[in-house]
């Protein structure tokens, strides 16, 4: 009996007319059909029959829609730099252009293994096999042993109900369940997650249950030989798997790779761990629509017994899932503790006085009654630090403070604007990475476009370092020079203190304890993780510290404010080495450059020791790695305060000059590590010795290109780009940047940990996506700093002055 005799249709389709087929009665009639021609087919062959051809083979090949996502997801743990030509050889994957002589070649491979290892190989009980696995591999807690019987059964209900019944509810959990995941072959980055259904599975209701969606991970593990089952053991395991034949529900590479493998090992599960909610694209994935009887544990070991027993190129699978990746409609949300109700309160104290005082302020002008200082008081002055009304006015200003008018800064708002936006978009781009389909494309278009490199974009975060060591230069020296020399060392560290925790404090409250009820998603263990971090590491963050521990995922709350920790830490030490520039100038000089050398010797060190993770550590986040960009700022705040007053004007010759070296520096920064820019066309790789002078380097000139275009637009040679960073537009915005930095990775956490399927990038739609993403983080900024920030900036400055003074320290981000 030949298999050319068999009675069954095999179509070539593609997805959506292999979904529609599988929904009509001839398929499941065809299942029938086959089923009984395949018993007859064996009963043949075991009488003496002739061996079947390949022709089914070739058709089999031909169904490639059919395979499940679980066998798609575990592809790459076998075409990885790993695998072993003995269980998997290049001629035998499957190619649009010969997908039968392929599948010959496939069944020759295994065929010469077998008689090598003297086996004897059924083919047609194995294609019988297959084809059931193909056809219920949406559900392995149906025929999983060692789980909890009620998920069980209520998967086992599930079966019976999408296939004899077709149920309503039956369909929507095989169509919420991952599918063939699309974009596997895309641009050299395959896409390794298959999404299902979230919405759709989360409102499903069985008269026994309800849906929840599951992802499950999976992860290579290598295999030590005490792991390996002693032969009795290994084969009564493959009994057990026999024993279940007719409904064993996983696909056919791991069959097939069982009958060439001997070795066995137990099935191994593992919860997500920091690496999987910090980095979830790096793991192949698969979503599942599950009873709501079933826990995660339950998945974990239903799945693993299908995968996780073979040893692959000494290498097992490790089935990786957890409670926090399965959502559930009914979920009940975490109680609320007593950090919680603590920041409800303080959240609601403030609120009630912002409501007091907008209210309070709103009735005044209705009555057309001014304020009078006087006759207020200070308990309703006090008050009306938190009213909206003034506070919204007070930032959308476009008057800029006197000591901003007098120092001429006027294109620094501008330059913060431009700086933030810069990092939104950096950041955005890093976590949209993990959410499409074709990262690739992503590195490809930005190039394009003329995007420079990720690696250098970090460049852009020391624009603040840069700004920040300027103004407080300014200021300070300004300060000495009105009280001769004097300054309160204690008022100047808590105004500095005080200014950049209290708001921060606020929104760190929040993203501990309320952020994880704002909304849900499949990736939603992302929030939830950041958000315990918080909690963990509020106390490293608040004391400005949170940067000088060896690097914890579990630790990592709020990733960007290392930034704050060490700009804190330059604050602290900036009296030291600012007051000696006015003290005694040349002695300050000195100072500040013996200080530079210092900085640089541990650059240079951190660089020669090419060690990957203690780069990542200390040349990111070490205040001695970044300090050389602040002094920078430094110095160039006592340069433009000395030559406030000077008549002395530059060249036209000096100006040009310095125009030239920082563009050609500029550019040499941002494209530096392109090897065909900066060496010779042919060279494929920067040499160690360019390295050498390019990283430790590259910071301090951005620098000095960001320095001399500050001091040239306060000194009147800015030309076009001064008139730019100079628009009064960029005034009420830059006043937001200090929010938009505190509030944005978070709120891009948040958006795209909700989003339900990975999507396929295009710049077009990016870039709209990206501007509603300005959008909503400026607007929650404004109500953040109108309400909390410039509410207690100004009862600070209550507090601490009787009076306003002209030169007092401006409201805005110093």
């Amino acid at each position: 009996m030949s298999l050319g005799a068999c009675p069954i249709k095999i179509y070539r389709t593609n997805k959506e007319t292999d979904h529609a087929y599988k929904g009509t009665k001839e398929y499941h009639d065809s299942w029938h059909e086959l089923y009984s021609w395949l018993e007859e087919a064996e009963k043949g062959t075991s009488q003496g029959m002739t061996s079947p051809n390949s022709s089914l083979s070739g058709q089999l090949g031909s169904r490639q829609t059919i395979f499940s996502p679980l066998h798609i997801s575990l592809t790459p743990f076998l075409t990885t730099g790993r695998q072993s030509h003995q269980f998997f050889d290049q001629g035998s994957t499957i190619s649009p252009d010969s997908e039968r002589q392929t599948s010959e070649n496939w069944w020759n491979v295994i065929n010469e293994q077998l008689e090598e290892n003297g086996k004897r190989f059924h083919l047609i009980s194995l294609i019988k096999r297959i084809f059931i696995a193909l056809e219920s591999s949406s559900f392995p807690t149906a025929v999983a042993k060692n789980i909890n019987q009620k998920c069980k059964e209520d998967s086992q209900l599930y079966v019976r109900s999408l296939y004899s019944n077709r149920t309503l509810w039956a369909l929507q959990m095989q169509e919420s369940t991952a599918k063939l995941p699309p974009g596997i072959f895309v641009d050299g980055t395959p896409n390794i997650q298959a999404d299902g259904l979230f919405d759709e599975c989360l409102a499903v209701r069985a008269p026994e249950f309800d849906g929840q969606y599951c992802t499950v991970f999976f992860r290579s593990a290598v295999v030590n030989q005490s792991e390996i089952l002693p032969p009795d053991e290994s084969l009564l395991h493959l009994q057990s798997h026999g024993e279940r034949a007719l409904i064993d529900n996983f696909v056919t590479v791991f069959q097939l790779l069982g009958l060439l493998v001997s070795d066995r090992i137990e099935p191994k599960v593992a919860e997500a761990d920091a690496k999987i909610a910090s980095y979830p694209h790096l793991n192949p994935s698969t979503a599942f629509c599950l009873p709501s009887s079933c826990s995660a544990a339950d998945l974990g070991q239903a799945v693993a017994e299908l995968a996780g027993s073979y040893v692959i190129a000494n290498h097992s699978i490790v089935t990786i899932t957890d409670e926090r990746y399965c959502f559930k409609a009914n979920n009940v949300p975490p109680s609320f503790d007593s950090v919680t109700i603590i920041v409800i309160e303080a959240f609601s104290l403030v609120g009630l006085l912002v409501v007091m005082a907008t209210v309070h302020e709103a009735w005044r002008m209705y009555r057309g009654t001014d304020f009078d200082a006087k006759q207020d008081g200070k308990l309703l002055r006090a008050l009306h630090c938190f009213s909206v009304l003034h506070n919204g006015r007070k930032i959308l200003s476009m008057k800029r403070t006197a000591s901003s008018s007098d120092d001429h800064f006027g294109c620094i708002p501008g330059i913060r604007f431009f700086s933030t936006c810069w990092v939104v978009l950096g950041n955005t781009a890093y976590i949209v990475s993990d959410r499409v389909m074709n990262r690739t494309a992503m590195v490809y278009t930005a190039l394009q476009i003329g995007i420079p490199t990720a690696a250098n974009l970090s460049i852009f975060i020391d624009h603040f370092f840069l700004i920040g060591g300027l103004l407080t230069s300014s200021q300070l020296l300004r300060e000495l020079d009105r009280h001769k020399g004097r300054f309160n060392v204690g008022l100047y560290y808590l105004h500095r203190y005080l200014r950049l925790t209290i708001v921060y404090a606020f929104v760190l409250g929040f993203i501990a304890t309320l952020i994880v009820y704002v909304a849900t998603g499949p990736n939603w263990y992302t929030v939830d993780f950041y958000s315990n971090a918080c909690r963990l590491a509020w106390w490293r963050q608040f004391l400005y510290i949170n940067n000088l521990f060896p690097v914890d995922p579990n630790y990592v709350c709020m990733r960007q404010t290392w930034f704050l920790a060490v700009f804190m830490q330059l604050l602290i030490v900036s009296p030291l080495l600012i007051y000696p520039l006015w003290r005694w100038r040349k002695l300050g000089l000195a100072w500040l450059s013996s200080v530079a050398i210092g900085c640089y010797t541990t650059i240079f060190w951190v660089y020669a020791e090419k060690n990957t993770e203690t780069q990542l550590n200390d040349y990111r986040h070490k205040p001695w790695i970044r300090a050389p960009t602040y002094l920078v700022g430094i110095l160039s705040g006592w340069i433009l305060h000395i030559t406030k007053c000077s008549p002395i004007r530059p060249s036209k010759l000096f100006v040009a000059m310095g125009w030239v070296v920082s563009i050609a520096v500029g550019a040499a920064v941002i494209h530096g590590m392109k090897p065909n820019v900066v060496v010779p066309s042919g060279i494929n790789e920067i040499s160690s010795d360019l390295l050498m002078v390019f990283g430790p380097l590259h910071r301090t000139a951005w620098a000095c290109v960001m320095a001399w275009i500050i001091i040239a637009c306060s000194r009147g040679f800015g030309g076009f780009l001064n008139r730019l960073l100079s628009w009064k537009g960029f005034l009420p915005l830059s006043r937001l940047t200090y929010c938009v930095y505190l509030i944005h990775w978070d709120f891009l956490n948040v958006y795209y940990s909700a989003v339900r399927k990975r999507y396929y990038f295009r710049l077009y739609e990016q870039f709209i996506i990206l501007f509603g993403i300005f959008f909503v983080i400026y607007a929650l900024a404004f109500a953040i700093s109108a309400s909390i920030e410039v509410s207690f900036l100004r009862l600070e400055k209550l507090i601490f002055s009787s009076k306003p003074k002209r030169n007092s320290l401006p409201i805005t981000n110093d």
